[in-house]
Order: C-alpha cells, then structure tokens, then sequence
C-alpha cells in the first residue's frame, strides 16, 4: 500500500511462510514465529497491510476478479491465449482450471492472514494501540474475502481460527451453508461499521462496510437490508457523483465518489492495462469490450458518455498516445501498472438502492436515483410511466454500463436469475465454479459442486 510500510509488509510476508496456507490442504512451512512478530501495535499494522496485499493479489482484484466478473459474462472478449481464461469465457470450467485454483488459494490466504491478526490484536495491551479498530479492518477485509468465495463457488468452510498446524483435523473442514457464510459476512460487517473510521485513504471505513453491507444484501435479496444501508450512506453527505464520469479513472482517489479504493503504484503494481491493450504500446491484449463475446458497445444508449470514457473510439488520445479504437481504457497507466482498482462507488450504492426500490415496488422512489446516474451520462430522464418490469430492465442497463469492465456483470446476471436469458446459459451447474481439484482429493470433507 504505502511506500513507508513496504518493510513492515516483508516482514510480515516472511511471518505468513509459517501461518499461512495458500491453500487449504497445504502445511506450512517453518519460519519466523507468528507470535513473535504479532505481539505489538506495530506488528498488528504489517499484518492488516498483509491483508490488503492478499486483496491486491493479481489472482484477485488485482487483475482477475474484475475481469472475470465481465469476460464470464457479456461485456468482455476473450481475445488471447490462456486457455484457463478461454474455460471461464465459454463456461466450461475444468476442476485444475488454474486460474480457479489460484483465486480459491489467494482468498483463503487472505482469510488466514485476518484471522492470525483477530487472534493477536485483541490480547495486546498496549494503550497506543486501538484493538478494536484494528479488529474492524481485518474483520472488514475478511467478509470480503468470504463474500466473493460465496457468490464464486456457493457455500464453503468458514474457518475463523489461524491455520497454523499441518493436522487434518485443522485442514480437512467441511463447507459451510451459503446461508451460513453469509450470516458471517453480516457479522464481520456490522462488526466494522461499528469500529472503523469514517475516512482513511486507500484503506476500510466504516462508509465502505456500510456500502458493502448494501451490496450484500441485494445477493440475499434483502432489500430492506439493502434501502437501510444505502440510505445510511446517501443520507451522510459525504459520497456523490463526480461531475466527469472520466475523472473517476484519471484522477485516483477521488474522496467524492470512490468508497473502496486499492491504491497500486509503481512499486506495488497491477496488470489491468497490461491484459487488455496489445503488444504493439506493451500489453497481450488476453481480453478487449469489442469482438466476439462481447455486445457492450452496443448497450450504450446514443450520447452516453461513458461509452467514449471506457471504450476507445477512433482518434482517442490517453497521454499524448492514440489508442486502437475498441479497446478497454478505463485501465491506462500501462508503463507502471499503477492504476487504482475502485471496489465501491458511491454510483453503486445508488444502483443498489434503486434497484431494491424497485424489488419493494417503490418505482416512483427508485426513479430519481436511476435519474442522478443517467444525468451524469448525459442522457435523458426515464419516464414515470415505466412498469415494475421495465424499472428491472432500466437498472439492468444502467448497472451494466455504469460498472462496465469494473467486475459486476456476471454476477448481476447469475444473482437476478438472467443468464439463461441474457447469455443463454442453459446448465445451471454453471452458475458456480468448480472447487478446485486438489481440495476434493485432499481433503475427504470437501465435496464438490454439482455438475464438475
């Protein structure tokens, strides 16, 4: 995250060769004592931005969940090579698809490197130091780490305490309910809505458990859940929408609409423009909005904006470089690999809000929310005669090209019931991914997921 804690983020690292396991049947490896490095306000700190790199990982939010939640569906081509990537475009998934193994492996590291700061920070006695923010911010982070386990492959084992030993009776858990997970979600959540600061850049606030409590309430489809969370959020005043929809990706941080941000530098770098723009200015162009597989050019209304701001058209010019039109830009800064990857927006607290307006067959309430996104875009208000179904519809739209190439798609359809209807997806099975294959053999607890 921040340069003046990189040492402190290795030293951790080197603590996680002994209390981390990358997945869950692996031992871990002998090294420096968990408890040695845990035990002050100081080591708290290295570990909660352990966690954050986990997050940063480029199995993760750095590069693949963002573009998976797109190419799976209708918004993203598969235009490169990886045939892992190919399996997950045409919904066809093997158990070794690396890319599965490999996000499954990061999250639940992440989950481990939470749980070994839980377990710490609440026995420090140290008066300097505030537990139970330190607390929040794992906890936060944690229900992250489960919310997207959850809606990727269903129900899995909630593990709570550090993994710290190779025995099986630690390593061979059982999945959990996708109720049950996400009730630890909400746990973990309201735990940090309740303990986390309102502002701190690059980093969990109590805005950011709240805004993602609302995300997650619209996957139980909870829409009071959803109104009440997003209404605590909106009626703050201190998120709205920037005037320049661009300016959200040129401009890092912006403490206007931007809830949840990743901060990537040219130290700690991401590969988002470096998988979708060609060899020709430096990427492998793995993925692009344009060519087979993908209709969101054409799911732009006439005058969006946004069209221009996260496809490239003809004579587009991004620092002093003119861009191939078609392809992705709202991930640009190829050279360093230090775009911001936007977790939460306040524009999507506000989708949330309408659409669970709707749901609840508050269309004349949810029809000013959808207005304030669309005047943003430059497009016209929608009208007060639309139906119940054609407000769904209307929020379906907005969603896909608000949020285009930022990771919502796929799971907006899979959560609404759409994909058979949108993507034609008729095996159901393949709404879930596999758990990874060496899970099931590992581990005689672990079943598999219909279908694989």
């Amino acid at each position: 995250m921040k340069n003046k804690f990189f040492y402190l983020i290795g030293l951790f690292l080197i603590l996680l060769t002994s209390c981390q396991k990358e997945v869950l049947d692996q031992a871990p490896q002998a090294s420096l004592d968990d408890q040695v490095a845990l035990n002050n306000r100081f080591g708290i700190e290295a570990g909660i931005l352990g966690i954050y790199d986990a997050v940063q990982s480029g199995n993760y939010y750095g590069i693949r969940l963002p573009i998976f939640g797109d190419m799976a569906a209708d918004n993203l081509a598969h235009v490169g090579t990886f045939p892992s990537f190919a399996q997950i475009k045409n919904r066809a998934i093997l158990t070794d698809n690396a890319e599965v193994v490999n996000m499954w492996s990061v999250i639940y590291s992440g989950i481990n490197r939470a749980n070994n700061v839980i377990d710490a920070a609440s026995k420090i006695q140290d008066p300097a130091f505030n537990a139970n923010r330190a607390l929040g911010e794992a906890r936060f982070l944690r229900a992250l780490f489960y919310f997207d386990l959850v809606r990727l492959w269903g129900g899995v084992p909630i593990v709570l305490e550090p993994t710290r030993s190779p025995d099986p009776a630690v390593l061979n858990v059982r999945r959990n309910t996708e109720t049950e997970v996400y009730a630890q979600i909400i746990s973990d959540l309201n735990f940090a809505e309740q303990n986390l600061p309102d502002a701190q850049t690059n980093r969990a606030t109590r805005w950011a458990a709240t805004a993602l409590k609302s995300r997650v309430f619209l996957y139980q489809r909870n829409f009071q859940g959803v109104v009440a969370s997003a209404e605590q959020v909106i009626r703050s005043n201190r998120f709205g929408l920037v005037a320049n929809y661009r300016s959200l990706y040129e401009a890092k941080n912006s403490s206007l609409e931007s809830i949840f941000e990743l901060d990537f530098n040219n130290v700690d770098q991401n590969s988002m423009a470096f998988f979708n723009w060609p060899a020709s200015i430096g990427g492998r162009n793995e993925v692009r909005p344009t060519g087979a597989g993908s209709t969101l050019p054409n799911a732009y209304e006439a005058n969006d904006v946004r069209r221009a701001a996260t496809i490239a058209q003809a004579g587009t010019v991004i620092e002093g470089r003119t861009i191939l039109a078609g392809l992705g830009i709202k991930y640009f800064r190829i050279a360093n690999g230090d775009d911001n990857v936007i977790v939460i927006r306040h524009a999507e607290v506000l989708l949330n809000y309408a659409e669970a307006l709707v749901e609840l067959g508050r269309t004349s309430d949810a029809l000013p929310v959808i207005n304030q996104i669309r005047r943003r875009a430059g497009l016209s208000e929608l009208s007060s005669a639309l139906s119940q179904d054609e407000m769904r519809l209307a929020v379906e739209r907005e969603r896909r090209v608000e949020l285009a190439l930022e990771g919502h798609r796929w799971f907006d359809l899979k959560r609404t019931g759409r994909l058979q209807a949108v993507l034609g997806l008729n095996n159901p099975n393949a709404a879930l991914w596999p758990i990874p294959f060496r899970e099931t053999t590992n581990n005689p607890n672990m079943t598999q997921n219909p279908g694989y």
